[in-house]
């Protein structure tokens, strides 16, 4: 009796559970992995299309056994799944080497579905990571697009298209590509990102420049992260008039505007160089920076980045003037030992601002 009565019960509250409308259990499934929204299929009738009408897909080979039980059930949703839900975004991490028809396949599908957000991981050999699909085909819906590309046979990184037409895209990031000028009449830099019309952050890790300059070029363009970890300069130059927010992690480039002097937007900065990487120029090119960044408001710095600039402030305080951060409002330090940040650096950068905020951010906590 106390059996049937429990039994009972579960009926009931699963029946409950089923009364519910589409956007709840939508919802419901939405919190579980793919996977296990998948197999709410066999609960009854009620659940069996339901996970067909998810807007958002997150795909990871983690949660399955083998990558070869991953790629096929991919292929298999991305047949089944209803064609008339529009899919709001798609996130696609593959931890081992993935097949190239597998790939385009899933390019391909985000652009004839009209996708908003496009989030894409994948290790694979470096002929195989195409953006064909993206190169040749247009799509108006994408907002948001991430690639994050591992090449791990050879190294070699695959190189981001200069054609890509995306003008609903706001938000680009990309990781482990490589930069190429691509054609005749391009002056000896790549210039990937000036055909984004709506283009509104843009992150760059691990790249690579193949040609002699990477053109940063967007006039919309208000959010900047640079982060190279190669033992190359990071050969850049910036044509962003719009720029308030720039986060550069690297080996600095003599002149950020090169001879555009368009920087006077930029905000807010964050300045941090490799404790490796050790070069004579460093302090005259950092000095360069203060001078072309020279409206910004806040400024975070690594300690190295200080004594760095120790030698040549040393060299300019006292003798010429330093018309340098006049509208700093508030200066970081990070550090793993507050007690090793050389006092008198702080001081100059904080003389023509004296009430600017001072704040050690301990890395070591």
């Amino acid at each position: 009796m106390k059996i049937q009565r429990r039994n009972n019960n579960a009926d009931e509250k699963k029946d409950r559970l089923s009364d519910l409308s589409d956007c709840v259990l939508l919802h419901i499934l939405s919190i579980l992995n793919i996977k296990e929204a998948v197999q709410t299929c066999i609960l009854s009738t009620r659940w069996k299309n339901l996970w067909k009408q998810l807007s958002i897909l997150s795909l990871n080979s983690s949660q399955f056994k083998t990558l070869g039980c991953f790629n096929k059930f991919v292929s298999r949703l991305l047949s089944l799944r209803d064609k008339r839900t529009v899919v709001q975004a798609l996130n696609f991490n593959s931890q081992g080497i993935m097949q190239s028809s597998l790939l385009n396949r899933i390019f391909k599908y985000a652009v004839s579905h009209h996708i908003q957000q496009l989030n894409i991981s994948a290790a694979c050999y470096i002929e195989h990571f195409s953006l064909c699909y993206l190169s040749s085909l247009s799509c108006h819906t994408l907002m948001s697009l991430n690639l994050s590309a591992n090449n791990v046979i050879d190294r070699q990184r695959p190189i981001f298209p200069n054609s890509l037409y995306l003008p609903a895209l706001t938000s680009l990031c990309l990781k482990g590509f490589a930069f190429c000028g691509c054609g005749s009449g391009n002056d000896g830099r790549a210039e990937p990102f000036s055909t984004f019309n709506n283009l509104n952050t843009l992150t760059i890790y691990s790249f690579e420049i193949l040609d002699e300059q990477l053109f940063v070029s967007n006039v919309t363009l208000v959010n900047l992260t640079i982060k190279s970890f190669d033992d190359d300069y990071c050969k850049l130059e910036l044509y962003t008039p719009s720029l308030c927010n720039f986060d550069f992690k690297g080996k600095p480039v003599q002149k950020l505007g090169g001879s555009n002097r368009n920087l006077s937007s930029i905000k807010h900065v964050s300045i941090d160089i490799p404790m490796w990487s050790i070069d004579e120029n460093y302090p005259a090119v950092l000095l360069n920076w203060l001078t072309e960044l020279v409206n910004m408001e806040s400024l975070t710095v690594s300690l190295y980045i200080l004594q760095v600039l120790c030698s040549i402030l040393d060299s300019v305080i006292g003798k010429v003037d330093f018309p340098y951060l006049c509208n700093l409002k508030s200066l970081k330090v990070k550090t793993l030992n507050p007690t090793w940040i050389p006092g008198g650096v702080v001081n100059s950068l904080l003389q023509n601002t004296p009430s600017a905020e001072y704040k050690i951010i301990d890395l070591s906590r």
